[in-house]
């Protein structure tokens, strides 16, 4: 099974709750339709070449980079695009509205996938399968995009939470992706060089450069993380709490369900447990949400006795999570269903792959279309029916 091999076999378009008049109001909406590019690094873009400031573009959510999408954003009355139309993205004026889109502001998201290279002795299990896909759901988990952040399993705020924000700032200016550019990965590797001697560094990206000037400045490792951009330290509080969150919920799995029917699926920071089947009693004991981790937290005994183990392994404590006054982030509780359920579930009959087959007519294609609830994630629904 292969997802994503052209841009146009992953489409999604948020399910938006954006009220728009054609009466100038308070801040301009805009349709985005993006190909190949990661909605933040766009938006960044857009900041630099119409000289409006990041924080003043307001989206409901981050898209993959990987698919075209279509989302909405807002940004205040007195700025302009200049630039609607480019290789990588078209936006469209919309119109107005009094108030600018925050994360989360939608209600869902339309997903049309294209998956290939499936071989036929496949295709009557992801039949099967597809047919219980909406009575008995999937994981609700959060998937490989919401790690990005994450550098060789390194959580930045697992750091914070031991207070040792010397190797929360250390992982920051030295890890890299293969997917950054040349000068970063030049630069990133010089501060690991010279670690413990900022003297006589010179930093040109200005994101680094803030961090080690603050070091240089103060000699606290604190006040050098908060000179990380808040949109940065945001995303590795959310992914080191989303992935304490999915081990939470393979160990509700594995206590509700018969560990004959669960077996295992990798993802980018180990594996997630989804399970065959469910029978009624298992439908019954399967809790409908489970809570985020956060010193707020006020945990039923399940939670209670399942984030204990959770945080054990991790080496850490729940008091260890109230860390607002240190570094200006914190864990936000809230309540995420366990089970996934997609709505207007469709699939296509199979047809031969004329990218993968080869002449041979033993690749074959299936079109999915479904509705997620925002927070979701499609490729849990893909991984359900391919194994993968």
């Amino acid at each position: 099974m292969k997802l994503k091999q052209l841009p146009g076999d992953f489409k999604v378009e948020e399910i938006s709750e954006l009220s728009i008049s054609k009466e100038k109001k308070g801040y301009k909406a805009y349709l985005l339709e993006k190909r190949g590019i990661e909605t933040f690094s766009l938006l960044s873009y857009l900041s630099r070449k119409n000289n409006i400031p990041v924080r003043e573009f307001g989206i409901a959510g981050l898209k993959d980079r990987h698919a075209i999408t279509r989302q909405y954003f807002t940004i205040p009355l007195k700025y302009n695009i200049g630039t609607l139309h480019e290789k990588d993205f078209d936006i469209t004026l919309l119109g107005y509205t009094d108030k600018g889109i925050k994360l989360g502001d939608l209600e869902g998201n339309k997903f049309d996938i294209i998956v290939r290279d499936i071989k036929k002795g496949e295709l009557q299990g992801i039949i099967q399968k597809a047919k219980s896909i909406e009575q008995i759901g999937v994981p609700n988990y959060f998937d490989s995009q919401r790690f990005g952040s994450v550098i060789g399993n390194e959580f930045i705020a697992r750091h914070l939470i031991k207070k040792d924000y010397e190797k929360a700032v250390k992982i920051y200016l030295t890890s890299y992706t293969k997917f950054e550019s040349g000068k970063i990965k030049n630069e990133k590797r010089l501060i690991l060089q010279n670690w413990g001697n900022f003297r006589k560094l010179k930093i040109k990206n200005r994101s680094l450069a803030v961090v080690v000037d603050e070091y240089r400045k103060s000699n606290k490792w604190i006040e050098a993380y908060k000179k990380i951009p808040s949109n940065i330290r945001e995303i590795v509080i959310s992914a080191y709490q989303s992935y304490l969150w999915n081990e939470c919920v393979k160990r509700v799995l594995i206590k509700t369900i018969n560990k004959k029917r669960l077996y295992n699926i990798k993802y980018s920071l180990g594996s997630l447990i989804f399970y065959r089947n469910l029978d009624e009693n298992e439908i019954i004991n399967i809790p409908q949400a489970f809570k985020t981790i956060s010193e707020e937290i006020k945990p039923n005994e399940l939670e209670s006795s399942i984030i204990n183990r959770v945080l054990q392994k991790e080496g850490i404590s729940l008091g260890g999570f109230n860390i607002k006054k240190q570094t200006g982030n914190f864990f936000k509780v809230h309540e995420r269903n366990v089970l996934l359920k997609p709505s207007s579930f469709s699939m296509s009959e199979h047809s031969i792959d004329e990218i993968n087959d080869r002449g041979k007519n033993n690749r074959f294609k299936i079109k999915l279309a479904f509705s997620l609830p925002k927070g979701s994630y499609a490729t849990m629904i893909t991984k359900r029916l391919f194994n993968r």
